[in-house]
């Protein structure tokens, strides 16, 4: 292929040569054809009758065209490039357009000249290629290596061909190696069958990235991505170029631009719940880019926005697992993708955007780099706030007067845009607040508790809620367009109104004045702690709730009236000013975790009593709200509102406090107060458990152990606490699962969601009075009688204060169907956010037929089915979400039959005999996860499918010992009592009237 390519120009010059020979026989001729100087071998010339005209003796006897090389000599020696002189001969567009439509019948069909079928293998040659590439033997450069160096500069010169030719070599390979496999190892052009091409993939654009090329997704579906993305997420943290938005950009961004490409496609498909196969595809992908990042491979300014990006919103499918109550996970994702966005950005020089000066390159690329860095800044401050951590980055920082005209691609391009400069330079000087608000109170556990107990903290308070007063000043009236859509019209803002830009705002203001505030709040709770005299016996809980009982004569009151005012103005924000669906939706996380942190601290300043009860009750209803909203803002019951919302529930559900004994609670005052004034306890000593002070309103893993009862318990009492290492406060020889069992509120049921099978009549029906009494959620179920099903639901409703509303669903189901449970098992997820953590599998079906010979298989089997298969389903059903929460009641409806009598046959006994073997099993294996199984075996029971009175069994009716029929309330009394005694597991309770 190298002699067809070269033949036709050096046969021009032979001939030249020739005639210019004929002309001057002075002419050296001690040259050599191409053919020989390859081989490395004499070129005879001289025997052809012509010395010095080609052909060669070689030549002739290979039956070769002989061509002349050229002079090596003189000079400096420039390579030549093959490919420059190469001039195909068709169109390169053309031939590779048919390759990409092949898809398409039409389109084969209309050019028949597209498989046209070649003697010899078809050239690809791409469009741009590259500059260097490998150069064959008959290049100028060969001659100058086999000679012996004269002088340094020859031999510099000589390796320097040396060390070039090896790389041209290396370059050329490895890009023969791309063009042949994809980034998977497979072929990017298929075989070719009789000559003719019938497949190529492109090495750059949309065609070759990563996702496409594997068609896990197509163009098309990447673009409305793309589209959703700059719709709904992108107003929140517009770090993605704005030419990217274009269809006509698609291509370019996947070439240039795979990490921000990948981080955009993986938020947009974080919620499409229809499609999770999308999502899992660009988590994959975007999880393996990630690792390459920590793995030091080469990356631009691209990647550091991506990690931003996923910081922001962290999505689920980078999670290798999700918990059914949210426990603060996101925040250790984001603060580690945060981490390693600073990492990359200080390797790749980013902080030295921090300061003005001349750009070293393109203005573009200056400030798209200043705007990563600023990014960086701001989240680095924003996720060490709310976990309570130092801060990544210790370096300049971009508080050097930068300003909104230093952030040219946020600024409004036409009139009726969104001015994302000015709301971004807000959210700059607001994050320089939090910057110092926590690098001054919270900078570590004995700086702040000294502050504490001396009274420092106070004038920094103060000076630091003049700042914040004096950035509302400033930036409360910016105008924000009413739609955050960086494409549509929109309409601008006026004061009185609220859009989401603005409420990003609002909340970010109200939760940094809960922060500051908050300190003094915790300091007034300290120095009531030190101040509690040590032979006093009252209890810790009883001591603080007196010190709070006035707090206006406090000396902190205008703190502790503020911190609380903070954080009901920010739910209010939350509930009343951002649609759940439409915006909220779409926000950052931390906008949701701030929320959930505010909830939690209204609950800590309740614990205290700073509230009366009229307003506490008004705190109680803002909190449900807020976890309605939660919970419409979340695509499904694993997305972060409903999780969270789930966390709220449980917190605030009523506990009763525990009781200690005096001894108890006055060694936990003492132990508190050494705590607090910095001193090593000499002891292990118990610690008593109040609400007030056993996790902080910062730590969302120590209130999720608290809501399960699986907390850690001797921390700070409501801020400070996130900060400080506790020694171990077991008393010895004390594990941690005895401490947390001995809590009384374990057993308390009021908010908990139950699921009670056959629920329509009889004891299903009276199950559901009795736990609704308790305050319990309800999903029933019932086979056909609807009627009574929903007099049932009137009739519970009815029965509850508006207030203490509760939520009921009614499925019907088949339970002897597994495919109908698990559609009733998705219908719970959807109306309650969760899967049940009460089950009470009541439903069952009993033909009586007492002799083994009257029984069919088909009978035997369909008994089987509904009474203990449908109990397995039931319980695979609910126990992962027990097991994660670490707590669960399951009480499965055996009878008597199970222990070998009644008045059924083998068939009924059997079902129900496996039932409470099953039972017994499971109170083995799930004891260690606070989950209690149990069953009630009744026996008689009037008001029942099966007994519907007396009347219909008169002989057995005269037998029972105690003279009557049992009723389905009775039977309620124990499955109420087994469900509120954690302690009972592995039972099986007779309820038989004295029968055997």
């Amino acid at each position: 292929m190298e002699r067809d390519e070269q033949s036709p120009q050096l046969a021009d010059s032979s001939g030249s040569r020739r005639k210019s020979r004929s002309d001057s026989s002075a002419k050296r001729v001690s040259r050599a054809c191409l053919h020989c100087r390859q081989r490395k071998s004499k070129c005879d010339l001289d025997s052809s009758g012509s010395p010095g005209v080609p052909p060669c003796q070689r030549c002739i006897r290979d039956n070769r065209e002989c061509v002349l090389g050229g002079s090596n000599r003189g000079g400096r020696r420039i390579r030549k490039n093959k490919m420059k002189n190469f001039t195909p001969g068709t169109d390169l567009s053309t031939r590779i357009e048919p390759l990409m439509d092949t898809t398409s019948p039409s389109t084969t069909d209309s050019r028949p000249n597209a498989s046209t079928s070649y003697s010899n293998p078809v050239v690809f040659v791409e469009p741009n290629p590259p500059a260097a590439v490998a150069v064959s033997e008959d290049d100028e450069d060969s001659a100058s290596i086999g000679s012996v160096p004269r002088n340094p500069s020859d031999a510099w010169q000589c390796l320097t061909g040396i060390a070039k030719r090896g790389a041209d070599d290396l370059s050329s390979e490895t890009h023969t190696e791309s063009a042949r496999h994809g980034p998977n190892g497979f072929p990017s052009f298929s075989t070719f069958q009789n000559g003719a091409a019938t497949e190529f993939h492109p090495t750059s654009g949309i065609r070759a990235y990563r996702l496409v090329q594997t068609r896990s997704l197509d163009p098309g579906t990447v673009w409305q991505l793309v589209a959703r993305y700059a719709e709904n997420f992108h107003p929140y943290l517009p770090l993605v170029p704005r030419k990217y938005f274009d269809r006509n950009a698609l291509d370019a961004f996947a070439t240039n631009e795979k990490h921000l490409l990948t981080a955009v496609l993986t938020i947009a498909s974080k919620d499409l719940v229809e499609r999770p196969e999308i999502h899992e595809y660009c988590s994959k992908y975007m999880h393996e880019l990630i690792s390459g990042i920590a793995a030091g491979a080469d990356c631009d300014v691209e990647a550091v926005e991506a990690l931003l990006l996923l910081a922001e919103w962290e999505p689920q499918g980078l999670r290798p697992r999700i918990e059914r109550v949210g426990r603060g996970e996101e925040d250790r994702a984001a603060w580690m993708h945060v981490g390693l966005a600073l990492r990359s950005g200080y390797f790749l020089g980013l902080d030295r955007t921090s300061f003005r000066g001349d750009a070293s390159g393109d203005t573009e690329t200056e400030a798209r780099r200043r705007l990563a860095w600023t990014c960086c800044y701001i989240s680095d401050r924003l996720i060490s706030v709310r976990i309570g951590r130092a801060f990544w980055s210790r370096g300049p920082g971009p508080m050097t007067g930068l300003v909104s005209q230093d952030f040219p691609s946020l600024q409004p391009v036409k009139s009726d845009e969104e001015d994302y400069a000015k709301i971004f330079q807000a959210t700059l000087d607001l994050t320089q607040l939090y910057n110092n608000v926590h690098d001054v109170l919270y900078s570590g556990m004995r700086t702040s508790n000294q502050m504490m107990l001396m009274g420092d903290y106070v004038k920094y308070v103060d000076d630091f809620r003049l700042a914040i007063l004096r950035w509302k000043s400033r930036w409360g009236s910016l105008p924000c367009m009413v739609r955050p859509h960086i494409l549509a019209l929109s309409v601008t803002y006026t004061f009185a109104g609220s859009t989401p830009m603005r409420a990003t705002l609002q909340l970010s203001y109200e939760y940094l004045r809960l922060y500051t505030n908050a300190f003094a709040f915790q300091a007034a709770i300290s120095q009531s702690l030190v101040s509690k005299h040590t032979n006093n016996n009252q209890s810790q809980r009883e001591h603080l709730r007196a010190s709070f009982n006035n707090v206006a004569s406090m000396q902190d009151a205008r703190f502790i009236y503020e911190s609380v005012d903070a954080a009901k103005a920010y739910l209010t924000i939350l509930v009343d000013e951002v649609h759940p669906e439409k915006h909220l939706h779409f926000m950052p996380l931390r906008f949701y975790l701030y929320g959930i942190y505010a909830a939690v601290f209204l609950y800590k300043a309740r614990s205290f009593g700073v509230m009366l009860n009229s307003e506490e009750m008004k705190v109680r209803e803002l909190v449900t709200r807020t976890t309605e909203v939660l919970k419409r803002a979340s695509a499904g019951p694993d997305d972060i509102g409903a999780r969270y919302a789930r966390l709220l529930e449980l917190l605030w559900q009523s506990k009763p406090a525990p009781s200690l004994s005096p001894t108890a609670t006055h060694r936990s005052s003492d132990l508190l107060m050494q705590n607090t004034l910095n001193r090593l306890p000499e002891q292990s000593h118990h610690v008593h458990f109040s609400p007030a002070n056993d996790f902080s309103w910062l730590d969302l893993e120590a209130v999720g152990d608290f809501v399960s009862g699986d907390q850690m318990p001797g921390t700070g009492t409501l801020a400070f606490d996130a900060f400080q290492q506790e020694p171990d406060l077991y008393q010895s020889g004390q594990d941690r699962s005895q401490s947390w069992q001995m809590s009384p509120w374990l057993n308390e049921v009021r908010g908990r969601l139950a699921l009670i099978t056959g629920a329509s009549g009889g004891i299903g029906a009276a199950c559901a009075r009795q736990l609704a009494q308790k305050g319990v959620h309800l999903a029933l179920t019932y086979s056909t009688n609807l009627d009574a099903m929903t007099a049932l639901v009137k009739e519970l409703k009815s029965s509850q204060p508006v207030a203490d509303a509760l939520r009921i669903s009614v499925h019907q189901v088949d339970v002897a169907s597994a495919e109908q449970m698990q559609t009733m098992f998705e219908q719970i997820d959807k109306e309650h956010g969760q899967r049940p953590d009460i089950l009470v599998s009541n439903a069952g079906y009993g033909k009586r037929i007492p002799q083994v010979w009257d029984i069919s298989l088909e009978e035997f089997d369909y008994t089987i089915n509904v009474n203990l298969r449908a109990s397995f389903i039931l319980v695979k059903g609910v126990v992962d979400h027990m097991r994660e929460q670490r707590w669960g009641r399951i009480v499965l409806m055996s009878s008597i039959a199970g222990y070998g009598g009644g008045i059924n046959g083998c068939h009924y006994a059997a079902s129900k005999g496996g039932m409470t073997g099953m039972m017994k099993n499971l109170a083995t294996r799930l004891a260690e996860y606070n989950i209690s199984v149990n069953d009630v075996a009744p026996a008689m029971i009037g008001d029942t499918g099966m007994i519907p009175s007396a009347q219909a069994i008169p002989d057995v009716a005269a037998g029972i010992p105690l003279g009557r029929l049992g009723s389905p309330e009775e039977v309620a009394n124990v499955v109420s009592m087994l469900v509120t005694t954690g302690y009972m597991t592995g039972q099986s309770l007779l309820l038989a009237g004295g029968l055997k």
